[in-house]
């Protein structure tokens, strides 16, 4: 993102006051927008499904959300040329927009689709904006590292409270009210973050094409490269697992509250892995680090894959503490790989690889429900494998006990 400053003062007694309040505004417009996406999350497949009752047409409707996020370079850039809260705000009521049109139209799997692709949008817009744009404009150095932590914090509690208040609603009230009360809180995150300041852009608007370039000359770097590929591969893997288990749980018959409590768990278990990464085997390099957690993720995987509900949810709790451990070992082998003052636009390109996978992720578990049994799983088990075969590779060829490589 732009370095520019914002027409507000950082410095000083009266910004020192308004922090505080600028970090709760953010946190509470945060966490409302996160409980409406993971609500959407297990509302709209076993919508998709109750009403198509094919397992592949919700697979492919909610992949069709993750789509934009392979174009965050292009709308971060975007999103640096006009003011931020009112970015902030339009990307909060396209998601309500678009959820109330779903609401609907939920018996129509072509407006459905479509309502999922535009939201993805302003689902994208909402991440950069509220966790890599907001915090460094509206808060000081010093608060900002408090500040990611307590936001962080809330993004997680408000992911399981989404879950559990979809499979409520969805259960008590149908689809269709469910639907209604994700386009509500969409509503209410942007009605919060009007008590935000205006911050405008200034200074030159950023070269789009000229920073682009910087970002993809840097992921090919010999550090980079190795790790973008290895991740891009394992979400292509894993990326709509929380998905594909809402789907498969709901073709048994399952009841909504009870898949709302396993994936509630797995979020538990993921927050759990990326707590205890910093502590485990901390002589080791961050490649073997990453490596340790991929092994774990494949193996978790395996167990997914074995044919019994019971070894699914556990595979699924496993994966996730797993890749909550890989990620947060990820992203500081990234931190130590790549300059702070290109981490923007590196990150942002970096994304489009990795978070782009996830929607060829929805696609490739909607073919794979043609197999039947282990064999849902077998081409998901091939990328994973393939994914880690790679990283092997690479972090073979440096010493267990050594630093992250440096360019």
């Amino acid at each position: 993102m732009s370095s520019e400053s914002t027409s507000a003062p950082r410095t000083g007694p009266a910004t020192a006051r308004r922090a505080p309040r600028h970090l709760r505004v953010i946190t509470a417009a945060s966490a409302v927008s996160k409980v409406a996406d993971w609500q959407l999350g297990i509302v709209v497949p076993l919508a998709v499904l109750s009403e198509s009752g094919s397992m592949a047409v919700a697979l492919v409707a909610f992949a069709l959300r993750w789509m934009p996020y392979a174009a965050s370079p292009f709308l971060g850039a975007l999103i640096d040329r006009f003011d931020k809260r009112t970015v902030f705000l339009w990307a909060q009521l396209t998601q309500a927009l678009c959820m109330a049109g779903t609401g609907l139209l939920l018996s129509n799997r072509i407006a459905v689709a479509l309502f999922l692709l535009l939201s993805g949008f302003g689902a994208v817009a909402v991440t950069i904006t509220g966790q890599f744009v907001l915090i460094p404009k509206l808060l000081q150095p010093s608060e900002q590292a408090t500040a990611v932590a307590r936001l962080s914090a809330a993004i997680e509690t408000s992911k399981v409270a989404g879950l559990l208040l979809g499979g409520f609603v969805l259960t008590a009230q149908g689809p269709s009210s469910a639907a209604w009360l994700t386009a509500g809180l969409y509503l209410l995150a942007g009605l919060i973050t009007l008590l935000l300041p205006r911050i405008p852009s200034t200074g030159t608007p950023m070269k789009l094409r000229h920073d682009l370039g910087v970002g993809f000359r840097w992921i090919v770097r010999r550090d980079l490269r190795w790790l973008v590929t290895t991740m891009a591969l394992a979400n292509l893997a894993v990326g709509e697992l929380e998905t594909v288990l809402v789907t498969v749980l709901g073709s048994m018959s399952t009841h909504t509250l009870a898949i709302s409590a396993v994936l509630s768990a797995g979020l538990l278990m993921g927050a759990l892995g990326s707590r205890v990464c910093p502590h485990m085997f901390p002589s080791w390099s961050m490649e073997h680090r990453i490596l340790l957690f991929q092994t774990m993720a494949f193996l978790a995987l395996c167990v997914t894959a074995l044919p019994h509900v019971i070894f699914t949810v556990i595979g699924y709790a496993l994966v996730s503490f797993s890749l909550g451990g890989s990620n947060v070992a990820s992203i500081t082998y990234r931190q130590a790989a790549i300059p702070v003052d290109l981490a923007g636009r590196v990150n942002s390109v970096i994304r489009m690889f990795i978070t782009g996978a996830v929607p060829l992720s929805g696609f490739l578990y909607a073919w794979a429900t043609q197999f039947d049994g282990m064999g849902f799983w077998v081409p998901e088990l091939a990328v994973a494998a393939g994914a880690l075969a790679l990283w092997t590779v690479y972090a073979l060829r440096t010493p267990r006990h050594a630093p992250p490589v440096l360019p």
